[in-house]
């Protein structure tokens, strides 16, 4: 509810870009703000948030954007760098978020597999 503007970055193994900043300010008079802001970046994927209300949180859910809370923030770049690091093996979190299996997920699946071949 207190957020001003959205950075909304690109992330790939290879690059970290910026490519919008998509201010607030028009969701201050919607009847609805956490819907509004939650229609701002219905198109990303994850969102990062120093904290966020519960209600807020459902709606970001809803438009199928995956909030992540770090209480202690941090510099953008440095967040971002560290999901960068995650995306030759995601957690399976975000192996789901970007369409791929999960490594760690594996394993587990295989075992499954095995034993009702059994």
């Amino acid at each position: 509810g207190s957020c001003d503007r959205f950075l909304i970055y690109q992330v790939a193994k290879d690059e970290i870009r910026l490519v919008e900043v998509r201010s607030t300010a028009e969701t201050n008079e919607a009847e609805d703000k956490n819907a509004a802001r939650s229609a701002l970046i219905n198109d990303c994927q994850i969102l990062y948030v120093q904290s966020i209300g519960g209600p807020a949180a459902a709606k970001v859910v809803r438009a199928d954007v995956h909030p992540v809370k770090l209480p202690t923030g941090g510099p953008a770049r440095e967040v971002l760098k560290q999901l960068q690091a995650r995306l030759d093996s995601p957690p399976p979190w975000l192996a789901q978020i970007m369409g791929v299996p999960s490594a760690s997920l594996a394993r587990f699946e295989a075992a499954i597999a095995e034993e009702e071949h059994a």
